[in-house]
């Protein structure tokens, strides 16, 4: 990926160019890949793993106003922080379905690589 350090013919780069480049944003940074079409697997594990990720989405878009925020509320509490729609959706996969959300928050060491 190539990293870019100021605009791409123009104030602000986005999208595909000559099907070759694709250009964008990421966390305030600009940057450029190569373009790329990808592919979608046909093997049945990765169809359970999209539809068990499009039943996290339509729960999340079901759960009412005060869950949402129940939601976002307890995501304040996972390290390193998410929102509460990632929240939901993590713990729908591991609960294998409508989730609760657990009385501890997840936290992961900020030690990186065992070091």
């Amino acid at each position: 990926m190539a990293r870019v350090s100021g605009p791409f013919l123009s104030v602000d780069a986005s999208g595909k160019f000559a099907g070759l480049l694709v250009a964008s944003i990421w966390k305030g940074r600009n940057y450029m890949r190569a373009y790329f079409v990808p592919t979608k697997s046909l093997l049945p594990q990765c169809e359970a793993a999209r539809d068990m990720f499009k039943a996290a989405v339509e729960g999340w878009q079901a759960l009412g106003g005060t869950y949402v925020d129940d939601w976002n509320l307890a995501a304040q509490d996972v390290y390193p922080p998410i929102s509460g729609f990632n929240y939901y959706v993590s713990q729908y996969i591991l609960q294998a379905g409508e989730p609760s959300i657990p009385e501890v928050a997840p936290k992961k060491s900020k030690v990186i690589h065992n070091r």
